[in-house]
């Protein structure tokens, strides 16, 4: 394996999916991409691409601090997190995506919007880390 992506969106199943990813680079040597999908109301006026999410986006992903910088990527990326998603797997050419069972819009659900439609639907090999 040499690039795995990882969705983040702040939640606690998120950064669980962060450590997961980080433990499984330290096994293999991969690279690591986390993904924040910017929602419409994350968007701030005169910042259509997010920016202002950045220290989010370090904090929630600062277990990837144990990695190599060489070996680390974070991306803000416009849109629905699927599409980021799928979007970051076909550009890093990422092996495996990683995410959390549920992101912040939780419901009782067992799995998210999100994870389940990767599930269904994504074009490489996705692990959905439990609570």
């Amino acid at each position: 394996m040499k690039t795995m992506v990882v969705g983040v969106d702040g939640s606690a199943d998120s950064r669980r999916a962060v450590a997961w990813a980080v433990e499984l680079a330290r096994q293999t040597g991969a690279r690591v991409v986390a993904v924040h999908a910017v929602g419409l109301l994350e968007h701030e006026a005169g910042d259509p691409t997010g920016a202002h999410l950045e220290p989010d986006l370090d904090r929630w992903t600062e277990a990837l601090g144990e990695l190599a910088p060489d070996r680390v990527e974070r991306r803000l990326v416009a849109g629905d997190p699927v599409d980021a998603l799928w979007s970051a797997v076909a550009d890093a050419h990422a092996d495996l995506v990683v995410v959390g069972t549920r992101g912040t819009g939780a419901t009782a659900l067992k799995l998210g919007s999100t994870s389940l439609r990767l599930a269904e639907s994504c074009g490489c090999p996705v692990v959905i880390v439990p609570a």
